[in-house]
Order: structure tokens, then sequence, then C-alpha cells
């Protein structure tokens, strides 16, 4: 994988979301989706996730570490569960658009990294021997299909 197809892998992705909720009213977003989290929810949850990523590439890039998740507080099912409850009220047409704008800082966070220090797992010690790539996909596109089939069950 090369950083082109990254992003074309990421875009595709985003795009089978994005179908499986355009038609959508609202109200199906209220709807229950995954045990306690709604279609929204899940949007939210996916638009902290992006820039969650975007926010890695700035540490990164910029010599700050970035969260480590050593910290119980910041651990991933504490995160989730903090941005769930920040999230709870948040309308329908709110979460929708933090997800598209998420997307859309993500790409731009993506721009000016180069193809070593996305995919050279030696590059960021920081991220414990793992290539920046990684962080990237868990954060998107596999990210998307582990709740996209929680979303098209709205729409049936």
């Amino acid at each position: 994988m090369d950083k082109p197809q990254l992003m074309r892998t990421m875009r595709e992705a985003h795009q089978r979301v994005t179908d499986a909720i355009e038609h959508l009213a609202d109200e199906r977003l209220l709807e229950p989706a995954m045990d306690n989290w709604t279609g929204k929810d899940l949007l939210a949850h996916m638009a902290w996730w992006h820039d969650h990523s975007a926010l890695v590439i700035e540490d990164l890039r910029t010599g700050r570490q970035p969260d480590d998740g050593s910290d119980p507080a910041d651990t991933t099912d504490a995160i989730n569960e903090r941005t769930h409850r920040d999230h709870l009220d948040d309308p329908p047409e709110l979460t929708r658009r933090a997800f598209n704008e998420s997307f859309t800082r993500l790409l731009a966070a993506l721009e000016p990294v180069t193809d070593e220090e996305l995919f050279a797992a030696d590059r960021w010690p920081e991220l414990g021997g793992e290539a920046l790539v990684e962080t990237i996909l868990w954060d998107s596109s596999r990210h998307y299909d582990a709740h996209r089939e929680h979303l098209e069950r709205l729409s049936r």
C-alpha cells in the first residue's frame, strides 16, 4: 500500500458509510443501532476517532508525544464511553456533519505526510513499533467496517 492507495481506501470506505446513512431520516438515527448506542452516537464516535488520528499526525510531526493510552482515563473503552456521554444530546444533523467534517480534517492532516512517515514501522517510536498507517486505518476504514452494518440495519 502507498499513500494514494491509502487515501482511496479511506475515501471508498467513508463513502460506504455515507451511502448507508444518506437516505436515513434523522429520526432513524435516534434509534438503537448497537447495544445502547443510536445511529447518531456511532457517527459521533467515528468522528471522534477521525480527529484522534488527525491529532496523532499533528503531534508526531511537531515533535509532541501523542497520548499513549497508559492513563486509565484514556483507554479505548474509557474514551468511547466518554465520547458517547459527551454527545448524547447532539442532534442527528450535527453528528452527520461532524462525521463528514472530521473526515475532511483527517484527509487534510494526511496531505503533508510522506510515505516514510506513514508506512515505516520504526519511524515513530512513540507508536510502539507500529506504522502510523495502522492508527489511521483503525480510526477510519477498518473502523467503518466494524460499524457500517449497525448503521445499515437502521435502513431496513
